[in-house]
């Protein structure tokens, strides 16, 4: 009989990117905890992921180490977010948690173990840290984390004033803070996707999905963690390539229905960002 009190369902959105994928299989398979199932949605990609052999050779492995793994295929693409709900839809697994991942990371082998001590310590959402692959040249020191984690400063009118979400080319210091916005690979409890979904009225690109996520969850009552010695690394590298010509325009649209979608916010509940960093970030 499987222990569902700390499991994990893993959901992946993918489209195109089969080697990242057998990248972070593998990350996955290493990983220190191992009490974690999968779902992954297949979004239009050109070659069906299930289709690839080295694919179907890492899923069996995965089965075969006692992981529910299941792909389910979209013919037709309907981007990113509406991938990711799909995964929330299919998801029968009933674990406590859940992890939504980026299809283009790979995670350090205590990722989930680090992500875990977040909620232990009473935050309802875990982050980690996301250092950049594109430009390996770059040294990263370390630093102390202070409040540039995966936070974002705004005006009342949505303005972005300043943007400090990929905790740029820095590694830094094992200690669990308070923060409002997660990146990347995040773990929560699953309850909370019941009440919180991402936006399908933003383009398949989806930009910002991730501030929608961490804002609406925030106006449910939920608090945000970062693990700063959880590291995921980013690629940007996409192996479909840039598969958007209009991609610039994409997250000029999406900053937009961004911004408009935040100003209501503050219209509505008042500053909720300076009421949950009064209550959760001091």
């Amino acid at each position: 009989m499987i222990n569902r009190d700390r499991r994990i369902t893993l959901h992946l959105a993918t489209k195109d990117r089969p080697s990242e994928v057998g990248m972070l299989l593998e990350s996955l398979r290493h990983q220190t905890i191992q009490d974690w199932d999968l779902i992954i949605v297949d979004d239009g990609s050109k070659q069906p992921l299930n289709s690839i052999y080295f694919i179907n050779y890492l899923m069996q492995r995965l089965k075969l180490e006692k992981h529910d793994v299941k792909i389910i295929r979209n013919n037709i693409s309907g981007g990113c977010c509406k991938a990711r709900n799909l995964c929330i839809e299919h998801d029968k697994f009933e674990n406590m948690f859940t992890c939504r991942l980026d299809d283009d990371t790979v995670l350090n082998e205590d990722y989930f173990e680090k992500l875990l001590e977040v909620i232990d310590d009473g935050y309802d959402i875990a982050s980690g840290v996301v250092p950049l692959m594109v430009y390996p040249e770059h040294k990263r020191k370390i630093t102390a984390a202070g409040d540039i984690i995966n936070e974002h400063k705004l005006d009342t009118e949505g303005n972005l004033i300043s943007n400090a979400d990929d905790c740029g080319y820095c590694y830094t210091e094992n200690k669990i803070i308070p923060t409002h916005q997660f990146r990347t690979s995040a773990l929560y409890k699953s309850k909370i996707h019941e009440k919180v979904k991402y936006p399908t009225f933003i383009s398949s690109v989806a930009f910002r999905e991730e501030g929608f996520f961490s804002f609406k969850a925030i106006l449910a009552g939920y608090k945000i963690g970062v693990h700063t010695g959880a590291i995921c690394y980013h690629f940007q590298t996409p192996s479909g390539g840039n598969r958007r010509v209009d991609y610039a325009d994409c997250v000029k649209q999406d900053d937009e229905s961004f911004k408009k979608w935040v100003k209501r916010q503050f219209e509505k509940h008042g500053d909720f960002l300076a009421n949950y960093n009064e209550v959760v970030l001091k």
